[in-house]
């Protein structure tokens, strides 16, 4: 259904984005990076051809939002990819994407690139915030 799609991998830890890139390239979807910090993420989120993005929140301290925003601007969805267990700290507008917990189980991954593709919303976060288990920020 998704067959070529174009997915930006944006992980700090290389060996990691290496997996998850070989994991979207065996869901017959073509891999873009991987980016491995903010800087590199910006770069591709601003200029590549994407169809979606897979995003760790924490990219070596430095948050990932600012990449959210930019593929926000572009229409591009995009999904989180985390070991983070403090999700309060996701900003409010991005809290209905898809969110899968390190270390991913394929099944779960492939159906958040699935979610994301279809621009579905109403993600975990938006589920936590509305019954007020996350601090507003």
């Amino acid at each position: 259904m998704f067959t070529g799609s174009k997915i930006l991998v944006v992980e700090d830890n290389s060996l990691l984005a290496e997996v998850i890139c070989d994991f979207v390239a065996e869901c017959d979807m073509q891999p873009i990076g991987p980016a491995t910090g903010l800087d590199r993420g910006l770069l591709y989120a601003r200029a590549a051809p994407l169809d979606g993005a897979i995003l760790d929140i924490n990219l070596d301290g430095r948050l990932s939002f600012p990449i959210c925003h930019v593929l926000q601007q572009r229409g591009i969805p995009f999904c989180f990819l985390t070991a983070c267990s403090d999700l309060s700290l996701v900003p409010k507008q991005f809290r209905t994407v898809p969110v899968v917990s390190k270390p991913f189980e394929p099944d779960e991954m492939r159906t958040a690139i699935e979610t994301m593709l279809r621009g579905e919303r109403g993600g975990p976060l938006m589920r936590a915030a509305s019954s007020g288990r996350l601090e507003q920020h």
